[in-house]
């Protein structure tokens, strides 16, 4: 069976004020225990496949850069066997702790695409954001990247803030683009729940500026300008650098998710592994089971197909009298045996449209 592969890191060295992810601080004494837990978790799904084929692999978090990579070493000896060879296996991490040893091994394990959280090069842009590195050690993780020969490299970008407008954000996209990126997922600030910033009601703080129809579209064309196909709501790529993981998702294709917090979808089945990071050291086999009706899935191959430039299948499209009128208002376009979203920041309220009766 060939599936995609999720590995949740839960650690970080701070806590960003708009993260709402699983992710700790000050629990570093813990990393071996976790990772012990992660490969006992990871080893039962193999063992419940046969002939499985991991199409790609990603690590995320919380932070990855910040455990140490000998701990990484026997994730990889137990999932190489069954990595497909041109598997693209993906890892995210801090610029303040990605170090040359780190990466290099981590790269002679297998990995071969990073995602650099960057987020900013605007000083104050950090601060407001509550990120805990500068631009100089975002510069000193891109000379550390292209040192160890990483060439497929997508950076985090964040946008909406008070802080925003038109020169900065220009500013911004322009020193990304320098550095070398191929790929970009530009997100625009939200204040969800377990954040920080939900947390001291800071709700006023997501911005926007008149003149463009969202800071969304601002971004899109700086991007679109310099060549970048947004091929989702919030990722752009030139050269078909496509993140190869996330259009597994995109496309409802099985996954296994392997961690604390971590989400597996497998034969219809949502699975999700305890987020309390003790408890899942104490048993990283339990899990607990959603099942997906057909048309759940169908709903969330509408909300997802929409958000991307790939579309949905015609036939997956049920209300047709809806599809003609948003064909008729040039909401949507068909193209050969697809509907495709002509505006992907639409593509939500377009879905919502067409599953309503």
């Amino acid at each position: 069976m060939r599936l995609s592969l999720y590995l949740h890191i839960p650690f970080c060295d701070s806590k960003c004020g708009y993260c709402a992810f699983n992710s700790l601080v000050n629990k570093n004494h813990l990393k071996p225990l976790y990772m012990k837990a992660l490969y006992t978790h990871l080893l039962s799904k193999i063992q419940s496949f046969s002939n499985l084929r991991i199409t790609s692999l990603y690590i995320g978090g919380g932070t990855p850069s910040v455990v140490p990579y000998k701990l990484y070493e026997p994730i990889f000896k137990l999932i190489s066997p069954f990595l497909e060879a041109n598997a693209e296996v993906s890892i995210e991490a801090n610029p303040n702790s990605l170090s040359y040893e780190w990466i290099c091994a981590l790269r002679d394990f297998g990995v071969n695409r990073v995602s650099l959280g960057v987020q900013s090069f605007s000083l104050e842009k950090l601060e407001f954001l509550e990120r805990n590195h500068q631009n100089s050690s975002t510069f000193n993780a891109i000379n550390t990247l292209n040192k160890a020969n990483i060439q497929n490299l997508s950076m985090d970008l964040i946008y909406g803030t008070p802080l925003c407008n038109e020169s900065l954000l220009q500013n911004e996209i322009k020193q990304a683009l320098s550095l070398g990126t191929s790929h970009i997922s530009a997100y625009h600030l939200s204040i969800d729940e377990g954040s920080a910033f939900f947390k001291k009601k800071k709700k006023e703080l997501s911005g926007e500026f008149a003149g463009f129809a969202s800071m969304g579209h601002f971004v899109k064309a700086l991007l679109e300008d310099k060549g970048f196909l947004q091929y989702e709501v919030s990722n752009y790529t030139k050269d078909s650098k496509f993140s190869l993981h996330n259009l597994s998702y995109w496309e409802q294709k099985p996954y296994i998710g392997v961690g604390a917090g971590a989400v597996g979808c497998i034969h219809n089945k949502r699975l999700y592994p305890q987020k309390i990071l003790e408890k899942y050291i104490q048993n990283p086999l339990l899990e607990e089971i959603e099942n997906l009706s057909k048309e759940d899935l169908e709903l969330e191959g509408l909300f997802l197909g929409l958000r991307t430039s790939f579309g949905v299948p015609l036939n997956k499209v049920k209300n047709t009298k809806k599809l003609k009128i948003l064909l008729e208002e040039e909401k949507v376009t068909k193209k050969g045996d697809r509907i495709v979203a002509n505006d992907l920041f639409l593509g939500d309220e377009i879905a919502l449209f067409l599953s309503e009766k």
